[in-house]
């Protein structure tokens, strides 16, 4: 008689477990100082983490983090072979605009030159002409500076996997300047101890726009889903605190 009970309860459960977990989603990203940055195996800080998260979290959508190189995070995404593959904060601008659904904009972040307080600073693209600029390989960032028509050579254009790396050279004078978003590179130069004080950050070059993105073939209603609950958490106080925490806006 208990054994026939286990027998019926098994195919209910197993039903009700596969529609629980039909809405999950895979968030794609890489360790972003204050951006999208690891506290854990499944858990995210930083200000797009935070905004991520916590409305995912109102709205009972469970996630699982995917911590991977940036550029594979990308290419992954858009493989999207689970139909489920979200990444964040990805930079929208012309070159991706075709390649994504742009679910939901999480946040604006300033960019700008980085450099040594010895050394001038840089506050414009043309400042940094013939100088060796560092850069994180696959961003946004990366496709700005080396655009053709801002004349900057490609030689001297160094592009790394990260951005501790950047933050590296630049303290040890083997590149002018690190051309990033503010809030990450700061970030980055205090994870590996690097004194602000030293380094001096030029005017704002740009602002972008960064979002939690999807493919072309995630299923509507799924990224109709995870638009609501981002957006339905960008009009709680919550949110702005984040923004001035991690911004100072």
């Amino acid at each position: 008689m208990i054994n026939q009970k286990k027998f019926i309860l098994l195919p209910l459960f197993f039903f009700a477990f596969t529609n629980a977990t039909a809405q999950d989603i895979s968030i794609l990203t890489e360790n972003f100082p204050s951006e999208t940055e690891k506290i854990g195996e499944n858990q995210v800080s930083g200000i797009g983490g935070d905004i991520v998260t916590k409305a995912l979290e109102a709205k009972k959508i469970s996630f699982k983090m995917v911590w991977s190189p940036w550029k594979r995070a990308q290419q992954e995404t858009l493989a999207n072979s689970d139909k489920k593959s979200f990444v964040i904060p990805l930079t929208r601008n012309s070159e991706r605009e075709a390649s994504y659904n742009w679910v939901a904009k999480l946040y604006d972040a300033d960019t700008a030159f980085l450099t040594l307080k010895a050394n001038k600073k840089l506050d414009s693209i043309a400042d940094a002409k013939g100088k060796k600029i560092g850069v994180l390989l696959g961003s946004s960032y990366e496709g700005f500076i080396a655009d053709a028509k801002h004349g900057l050579s490609k030689a001297d254009i160094e592009a790394v996997p990260n951005d501790a790396t950047n933050a590296k050279k630049l303290d040890a004078g083997k590149i002018y300047g690190w051309y990033s978003g503010v809030i990450g590179a700061v970030a980055a130069l205090k994870a590996e101890k690097i004194e602000i004080s030293k380094i001096e950050i030029g005017k704002n070059i740009d602002r972008e726009e960064n979002y939690i993105a999807t493919a072309k073939n995630t299923p509507a209603e799924l990224a109709n889903k995870v638009k609501d609950a981002i957006e339905s958490f960008k009009k709680t106080p919550q949110y702005a605190a984040i923004i001035k925490k991690y911004a100072g806006k």
